[in-house]
């Protein structure tokens, strides 16, 4: 098993995933990514938000995930996006393939 770092990270809609998924890929930060729809339920400004988002799941090696961290954090249309991450354990033929992205 080899390590690799994924990042969640909510967007307003699914032409942000996109866009962003092309700049990370661009920069060669990340090998993948992925994206959902989501619900998602918080306080803003004192009030209670009910959103449909648009998830991104990207897939990184651990020496770039600050990188990205940062990257992310630039370019995002959110104030205060969430830009999460942890490491995860991949199989040998995947972290292969994630590492010739890079």
């Amino acid at each position: 098993m080899s390590k690799l770092y994924i990042f969640y990270i909510p967007c307003k809609d699914e032409a942000e995933t996109s866009y962003l998924s092309k700049l990370l890929l661009d920069a060669k930060l990340i090998a993948c990514t992925n994206s959902m729809p989501i619900k998602s339920c918080y306080f803003w400004q004192g009030e209670i938000q009910n959103d449909d988002e648009q998830v991104l799941i990207a897939k990184t090696l651990p020496q770039k995930s600050k990188e990205v961290m940062k990257f992310v954090e630039k370019h995002h249309s959110y104030d205060t996006p969430c830009v999460a991450s942890w490491e995860i354990e991949v199989n040998q033929k995947y972290f292969e393939w994630v590492e010739s992205q890079m």
